[in-house]
Protein backbone atom coordinates (compact mmCIF):
# COMPACT_ATOMS: atom_id res chain seq x y z
CA UNK A 1 0.00 0.00 0.00
CA UNK A 2 2.76 1.99 1.00
CA UNK A 3 4.36 1.45 -2.56
CA UNK A 4 1.40 2.54 -4.55
CA UNK A 5 0.88 5.65 -2.58
CA UNK A 6 4.83 6.31 -3.20
CA UNK A 7 4.00 6.28 -6.75
CA UNK A 8 0.98 8.23 -6.83
CA UNK A 9 3.08 10.79 -4.96
CA UNK A 10 5.66 11.23 -7.85
CA UNK A 11 3.13 10.79 -10.40
CA UNK A 12 1.23 13.38 -9.48
CA UNK A 13 4.46 15.90 -8.96
CA UNK A 14 5.67 14.89 -12.36
CA UNK A 15 2.21 15.63 -13.78
CA UNK A 16 2.43 19.18 -11.91
CA UNK A 17 5.96 20.06 -13.11
CA UNK A 18 5.68 18.88 -16.95
CA UNK A 19 1.97 20.92 -16.71
CA UNK A 20 3.97 24.04 -15.15
CA UNK A 21 6.58 23.55 -17.80
CA UNK A 22 3.91 23.66 -20.86
CA UNK A 23 1.83 26.26 -19.72
CA UNK A 24 5.04 28.38 -19.17
CA UNK A 25 5.92 28.48 -22.62
CA UNK A 26 2.33 28.11 -24.56
CA UNK A 27 0.78 30.93 -26.64
CA UNK A 28 -2.35 31.94 -27.50
CA UNK A 29 -3.37 32.49 -31.37
CA UNK A 30 -5.99 34.45 -32.09
CA UNK A 31 -7.56 35.72 -35.26
CA UNK A 32 -10.01 35.48 -38.66
CA UNK A 33 -10.11 33.38 -40.95
CA UNK A 34 -11.52 34.46 -44.02
CA UNK A 35 -12.04 33.76 -47.69
CA UNK A 36 -8.81 34.68 -49.76
CA UNK A 37 -11.34 36.47 -52.81
CA UNK A 38 -14.28 37.82 -51.12
CA UNK A 39 -12.36 38.70 -47.35
CA UNK A 40 -15.64 37.34 -45.41
CA UNK A 41 -15.55 35.28 -42.24
CA UNK A 42 -15.42 31.65 -43.04
CA UNK A 43 -17.43 29.29 -40.03
CA UNK A 44 -16.51 25.89 -39.50
CA UNK A 45 -12.66 25.33 -40.60
CA UNK A 46 -10.88 22.97 -39.00
CA UNK A 47 -7.85 24.45 -36.81
CA UNK A 48 -5.83 21.43 -35.85
CA UNK A 49 -2.17 21.53 -33.61
CA UNK A 50 -0.02 18.78 -35.49
CA UNK A 51 1.98 18.85 -33.06
CA UNK A 52 -0.08 18.70 -29.92
CA UNK A 53 -2.95 16.79 -31.63
CA UNK A 54 -5.54 19.33 -30.04
CA UNK A 55 -7.92 21.16 -32.44
CA UNK A 56 -10.78 23.77 -32.50
CA UNK A 57 -13.58 25.42 -35.13
CA UNK A 58 -13.74 28.73 -36.34
CA UNK A 59 -16.71 30.58 -35.31
CA UNK A 60 -19.85 31.91 -37.10
CA UNK A 61 -17.73 34.91 -38.11
CA UNK A 62 -14.80 32.92 -38.64
CA UNK A 63 -12.87 33.72 -35.80
CA UNK A 64 -10.69 31.12 -33.93
CA UNK A 65 -8.26 30.55 -30.20
CA UNK A 66 -5.88 28.06 -30.47
CA UNK A 67 -2.58 27.22 -28.12
CA UNK A 68 0.39 26.10 -29.24
CA UNK A 69 4.13 25.93 -28.29
CA UNK A 70 6.48 28.18 -30.53
CA UNK A 71 7.46 27.07 -33.44
CA UNK A 72 3.84 24.61 -33.75
CA UNK A 73 2.49 23.71 -37.10
CA UNK A 74 -1.18 24.79 -37.16
CA UNK A 75 -3.27 23.79 -40.08
CA UNK A 76 -6.68 25.15 -41.36
CA UNK A 77 -8.74 22.96 -43.27
CA UNK A 78 -12.66 22.92 -44.86
CA UNK A 79 -13.90 21.29 -47.41
CA UNK A 80 -13.73 22.81 -50.73
CA UNK A 81 -10.70 24.91 -50.00
CA UNK A 82 -7.02 24.58 -49.89
CA UNK A 83 -5.51 23.54 -46.83
CA UNK A 84 -3.61 26.81 -45.20
CA UNK A 85 -0.48 25.66 -42.60
CA UNK A 86 1.14 28.48 -40.36
CA UNK A 87 3.68 28.22 -37.36
CA UNK A 88 3.05 29.69 -34.09
CA UNK A 89 5.37 32.70 -33.32
CA UNK A 90 7.53 33.34 -30.45
CA UNK A 91 4.12 34.74 -27.86
CA UNK A 92 1.11 35.22 -27.99
CA UNK A 93 -0.89 37.44 -30.56
CA UNK A 94 -2.73 37.77 -33.51
CA UNK A 95 -2.69 35.91 -37.17
CA UNK A 96 -5.19 36.14 -39.42
CA UNK A 97 -5.34 33.38 -41.92
CA UNK A 98 -7.14 33.85 -45.77
CA UNK A 99 -7.99 30.29 -47.51
CA UNK A 100 -8.56 30.24 -51.28
CA UNK A 101 -10.82 28.09 -52.87
CA UNK A 102 -10.13 25.03 -54.62
CA UNK A 103 -10.36 24.61 -58.36
CA UNK A 104 -11.50 21.34 -59.75
CA UNK A 105 -12.89 22.07 -63.08
CA UNK A 106 -15.58 22.22 -65.55
CA UNK A 107 -17.13 18.66 -65.02
CA UNK A 108 -20.43 19.34 -63.38
CA UNK A 109 -22.42 18.13 -60.73
CA UNK A 110 -20.62 14.55 -60.62
CA UNK A 111 -17.49 16.63 -59.43
CA UNK A 112 -19.27 18.33 -56.51
CA UNK A 113 -20.13 14.54 -54.81
CA UNK A 114 -16.09 13.08 -55.63
CA UNK A 115 -14.97 15.74 -54.04
CA UNK A 116 -17.47 16.13 -51.10
CA UNK A 117 -16.92 11.82 -50.20
CA UNK A 118 -13.19 12.05 -50.87
CA UNK A 119 -12.85 15.22 -48.59
CA UNK A 120 -15.10 14.06 -45.67
CA UNK A 121 -13.38 10.79 -45.69
CA UNK A 122 -10.02 12.32 -45.77
CA UNK A 123 -11.07 14.63 -42.62
CA UNK A 124 -12.83 11.42 -40.70
CA UNK A 125 -9.24 9.72 -41.36
CA UNK A 126 -7.15 12.77 -40.02
CA UNK A 127 -9.51 13.37 -37.12
CA UNK A 128 -10.20 9.80 -35.97
CA UNK A 129 -9.17 10.14 -32.87
CA UNK A 130 -11.49 12.78 -32.00
CA UNK A 131 -14.48 11.15 -34.07
CA UNK A 132 -13.99 8.13 -31.91
CA UNK A 133 -12.66 9.64 -28.55
CA UNK A 134 -14.28 8.45 -25.81
CA UNK A 135 -14.05 9.88 -21.95
CA UNK A 136 -11.97 7.16 -19.97
CA UNK A 137 -14.03 5.99 -17.39
CA UNK A 138 -12.95 3.69 -13.91
CA UNK A 139 -12.35 0.06 -16.40
CA UNK A 140 -9.24 2.78 -17.74
CA UNK A 141 -7.86 3.67 -14.80
CA UNK A 142 -7.64 0.39 -13.41
CA UNK A 143 -6.45 -1.19 -16.60
CA UNK A 144 -3.73 1.88 -17.10
CA UNK A 145 -2.64 1.91 -13.46
CA UNK A 146 -0.29 -1.12 -12.80
CA UNK A 147 1.61 -0.23 -16.52
CA UNK A 148 1.33 3.70 -16.57
CA UNK A 149 0.15 5.36 -13.24
CA UNK A 150 0.98 8.58 -14.85
CA UNK A 151 -1.30 8.32 -17.53
CA UNK A 152 -3.93 6.45 -14.80
CA UNK A 153 -3.59 9.52 -12.59
CA UNK A 154 -4.54 12.01 -15.59
CA UNK A 155 -8.34 10.35 -16.51
CA UNK A 156 -8.99 11.72 -12.67
CA UNK A 157 -7.53 15.18 -12.77
CA UNK A 158 -9.68 17.60 -14.88
CA UNK A 159 -7.78 18.30 -17.76
CA UNK A 160 -8.59 21.04 -19.76
CA UNK A 161 -6.71 19.27 -22.62
CA UNK A 162 -9.36 16.72 -22.17
CA UNK A 163 -11.91 19.23 -22.18
CA UNK A 164 -10.44 20.81 -25.41
CA UNK A 165 -10.05 17.08 -27.24
CA UNK A 166 -13.91 16.43 -26.44
CA UNK A 167 -15.35 19.38 -27.36
CA UNK A 168 -13.48 19.30 -30.64
CA UNK A 169 -14.89 15.98 -31.21
CA UNK A 170 -18.12 17.17 -30.82
CA UNK A 171 -17.60 20.11 -32.98
CA UNK A 172 -16.93 17.86 -35.67
CA UNK A 173 -19.57 15.67 -35.96
CA UNK A 174 -21.55 18.80 -35.69
CA UNK A 175 -19.84 20.38 -38.60
CA UNK A 176 -19.30 17.26 -40.51
CA UNK A 177 -23.76 16.82 -40.29
CA UNK A 178 -24.00 20.17 -41.46
CA UNK A 179 -21.63 19.92 -44.39
CA UNK A 180 -23.54 16.66 -45.20
CA UNK A 181 -26.97 18.68 -44.91
CA UNK A 182 -25.45 21.38 -47.46
CA UNK A 183 -24.43 18.36 -49.92
CA UNK A 184 -27.56 17.14 -50.26
CA UNK A 185 -29.84 20.17 -49.69
CA UNK A 186 -28.16 22.49 -52.13
CA UNK A 187 -29.37 25.49 -53.72
CA UNK A 188 -28.90 24.10 -57.31
CA UNK A 189 -31.94 21.51 -56.16
CA UNK A 190 -33.95 23.68 -54.19
CA UNK A 191 -34.05 26.49 -57.17
CA UNK A 192 -35.01 23.90 -59.70
CA UNK A 193 -37.67 22.53 -57.87
CA UNK A 194 -39.16 26.23 -56.44
CA UNK A 195 -38.25 28.42 -59.26
CA UNK A 196 -36.98 30.97 -56.44
CA UNK A 197 -34.02 33.09 -56.44
CA UNK A 198 -31.88 34.74 -53.31
CA UNK A 199 -32.43 36.53 -51.57
CA UNK A 200 -35.70 34.48 -50.90
CA UNK A 201 -34.22 31.07 -52.26
CA UNK A 202 -31.91 31.72 -49.07
CA UNK A 203 -34.73 32.40 -46.53
CA UNK A 204 -36.56 29.61 -48.05
CA UNK A 205 -33.72 27.03 -47.39
CA UNK A 206 -32.92 28.33 -43.89
CA UNK A 207 -36.17 27.98 -43.02
CA UNK A 208 -37.27 24.33 -43.91
CA UNK A 209 -33.87 23.08 -43.38
CA UNK A 210 -34.26 19.11 -43.24
CA UNK A 211 -32.25 17.55 -40.11
CA UNK A 212 -29.25 15.30 -40.31
CA UNK A 213 -31.25 12.50 -39.07
CA UNK A 214 -33.85 12.76 -42.02
CA UNK A 215 -31.22 12.49 -45.03
CA UNK A 216 -29.69 9.70 -43.28
CA UNK A 217 -32.29 7.62 -44.74
CA UNK A 218 -34.13 9.62 -47.36
CA UNK A 219 -33.95 8.99 -51.25
CA UNK A 220 -33.62 11.63 -53.29
CA UNK A 221 -37.11 11.19 -54.13
CA UNK A 222 -38.40 11.62 -50.36
CA UNK A 223 -35.78 15.21 -50.58
CA UNK A 224 -37.63 16.34 -53.34
CA UNK A 225 -40.94 15.18 -52.06
CA UNK A 226 -39.94 17.20 -48.48
CA UNK A 227 -39.12 20.24 -50.64
CA UNK A 228 -42.10 20.07 -52.58
CA UNK A 229 -44.49 20.17 -49.47
CA UNK A 230 -42.34 22.45 -47.75
CA UNK A 231 -42.62 24.64 -50.91
CA UNK A 232 -46.52 24.07 -50.38
CA UNK A 233 -46.60 25.44 -46.72
CA UNK A 234 -44.31 28.74 -47.90
CA UNK A 235 -46.85 29.70 -50.75
CA UNK A 236 -49.61 29.41 -48.59
CA UNK A 237 -48.00 31.23 -46.00
CA UNK A 238 -47.22 33.96 -48.84
CA UNK A 239 -50.59 33.83 -50.12
CA UNK A 240 -49.71 32.13 -53.93
CA UNK A 241 -51.50 29.31 -54.88
CA UNK A 242 -49.13 26.27 -54.90
CA UNK A 243 -48.33 25.23 -58.96
CA UNK A 244 -47.79 21.23 -59.04
CA UNK A 245 -44.21 20.15 -58.56
CA UNK A 246 -44.30 16.50 -57.71
CA UNK A 247 -41.17 15.19 -58.24
CA UNK A 248 -41.01 12.18 -61.06
CA UNK A 249 -39.70 8.56 -59.88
Amino acid sequence: MKQVLIRYAVALVLLVVLGWQKSSAQIRLTGMVTDADTRTGLPSVSIWNKRSGMGTVSSESGRYYIEALPGDTIEFSMLSYVRTQITAPGISGTRNVEMKRQIFGLQGVNIRGRIYKNDSMAIRDEYEKYFGYKRPGALDVLKTLPSNPITALSYLIPSKARKRKEAFGEQLKYWEEEKHIDYRYNPELVQRMTKLESPELDSFMLHYRPSYNFLLSASDYDLMLFIKQAFEKYQKQQGILPKDTTPSQ
